[in-house]
């Protein structure tokens, strides 16, 4: 008898070939920007989803006139609506201007229309704060869901401090999605995610895991914030000090939330 093989806890890829259309599955097409680096991984995933009456676009990417035009010859210049899962720059720089050349209407982010106003046939928005506080996922159907910076499978999101993030919310949010019961996660950046319930119950014991290591670290006398990161995380990349610094502020506040550690002062200490 053949042993059961154990998902994987990380989804990764060759570098994909920038400005192609890759079909992920039917109706479902990604075009890969070139803004590739240790927060984007290859880059930004531009979901490309069939309608009737045109092609929405989710997640635009990089301000690029090489990748706007990528995605629009993809979509033979019918695109019909856009979609941003959030207010971050590799997600929505070149909306506006993918926007202005479509002559379609733009939805989400820091400058679309509020994404609650979106009614599409084929498609539905879920709210998942937690990443930032205005995170959506695009439910495609058939299982298919589209998960922006939520849940990625080449690395772990970032989860911002108050008041742009939110690890209670995003703790939450993760619980929801796994509910959900999707067939497959499609996200902003690396391949898709095929077993999604595993994957994610694997999140949320690694968020779990180093919330208790963080209060672990935590003494009677408050440390500064500083000091906890070096001990959390050691011989850290200095491209990636300021992504830590708020992870660890995400988890502080989580913490404090559940009344176990008190910000005293410049610092932060057990309760």
């Amino acid at each position: 008898m053949s042993t059961p093989s154990m998902p994987p806890s990380r989804y990764l890829e060759a570098t994909p070939e920038y400005g192609q259309p890759l079909t992920e599955a039917p109706g479902l097409v990604r075009v890969v920007a070139r803004n590739p680096g240790p927060m984007t991984y290859h880059g930004t995933n531009t979901w490309l989803i069939e309608a009737e009456h045109g092609w929405i676009v989710v997640d635009p990417g990089p301000e690029d006139p090489h990748h706007q035009q990528a995605v629009l010859d993809a979509c033979a210049g019918k695109i019909h609506t856009i979609l941003v899962t959030h207010s971050h720059h590799d997600h929505e720089a070149g909306a506006q201007s993918l926007a202005r050349l479509a002559e379609a209407p733009l939805y989400g982010g820091s400058h679309g229309q509020n994404p609650d106003t979106l009614i599409l046939p084929g498609i539905s928005l879920v709210r998942t704060p937690g990443h930032t506080m205005d995170h959506v996922c695009v439910d495609a159907g058939d299982g298919r869901l589209l998960s922006g910076d939520h849940i990625m499978g080449w690395s772990t999101s970032v989860i911002l401090r108050a008041p742009h993030g939110s690890m209670s919310a995003y703790l939450a949010s993760l619980k929801e999605t796994r509910a959900r019961n999707d067939r497959t996660l499609f996200s902003a950046h690396g391949p898709p995610i095929t077993e999604p319930e595993s994957f994610i119950s694997g999140l949320l014991k690694s968020r779990l895991n180093k919330i208790a290591q963080t209060l672990s670290a935590l003494t009677p006398a408050p440390q500064p914030e500083n000091q906890l990161l070096a001990t959390l995380y050691r011989n850290l990349p200095q491209n990636l000090s300021r992504a830590a610094a708020e992870m660890l502020g995400s988890m502080l506040e989580e913490l404090e939330a559940r009344g176990e550690a008190i910000h005293e002062g410049a610092g932060w200490r057990r309760k």
